[in-house]
């Protein structure tokens, strides 16, 4: 499912940092807006910052809370949609059979993931690891080291698309591992079967891999980590 309408928008104060103001649907409740601050928001190392004399509860409206930052931040004077008119369509099969997904490439830095796809709606670090952080697009989350794309992921067959979107997705939240294999070939899709800490994964060319809930072994994520990724 491709989403259409805008949800996430964003700006940038005088000193760098960035505003995000998102927008929840909960089925049968109204909408409402969360608006986040954070400091290096497309760098390797985001920090989330306070805001203080806000809500907890969130605004009712957007026209509110952008209110809100003006007033502190005058300079702020438009926010902008996140996907700033981007919109990449890949053939979902296709990118299975011939093993990319052009036009995203591995080891893509971060400044070409913004020009190729916009900006992302969320950024996680992995405190783990210096560096690293998750991009999310909609369902889509891209892997970054160091300003470099090493993979994607999409959890449980979770198809929800925004400036990204993976036309002829067949995944879903039920899809089990027999019915997957169904599809690869009813595809025409090659694949392999390994075990990876005692549990079945999928894998097909390119670095695409399935795995899966091991009690009900129902897909539990997609991977693309394709071999020629490195972290700069």
């Amino acid at each position: 499912m491709a989403i259409t309408e805008r949800r996430t928008v964003f700006a940038t104060t005088g000193e760098g940092r960035t505003f995000l103001l998102r927008r929840y649907d909960p089925p049968g409740e109204p909408a409402s807006y969360e608006l986040s601050l954070y400091e290096d928001y497309l760098g390797p190392m985001p920090k989330e910052l306070p805001l203080q004399g806000l809500p907890p509860e969130g605004f009712t409206a957007e026209t509110e809370a952008l209110e809100q930052v003006r007033r502190r931040h005058p300079e702020v004077t438009a926010f902008e949609d996140v996907r700033r008119g981007r919109h990449v369509a890949i053939d979902f099969v296709r990118a299975l059979k011939v093993g990319s997904l052009e036009p995203l490439r591995p080891s893509m830095t971060s400044d070409e993931l913004v020009d190729l796809l916009g900006v992302p709606e969320e950024v996680m670090s992995i405190s783990r690891d210096a560096g690293a952080v998750l991009w999310f697009y909609g369902a889509v989350q891209l892997y970054l080291e160091h300003g470099r794309l090493i993979c994607l992921e999409i959890d449980d067959g979770v198809g929800v698309f925004t400036s990204l979107e993976l036309t002829g997705w067949f995944l879903e939240p039920s899809t089990t591992r027999t019915e997957l294999e169904e599809a690869l070939r009813l595809w025409g899709i090659p694949f392999t079967r390994k075990t990876h800490l005692e549990a079945q994964v999928l894998r097909v060319t390119g670095g695409f891999q399935f795995d899966f809930h091991a009690e009900v072994e129902r897909i539990h994520a997609l991977y693309w980590n394709h071999p020629l990724a490195v972290s700069g």
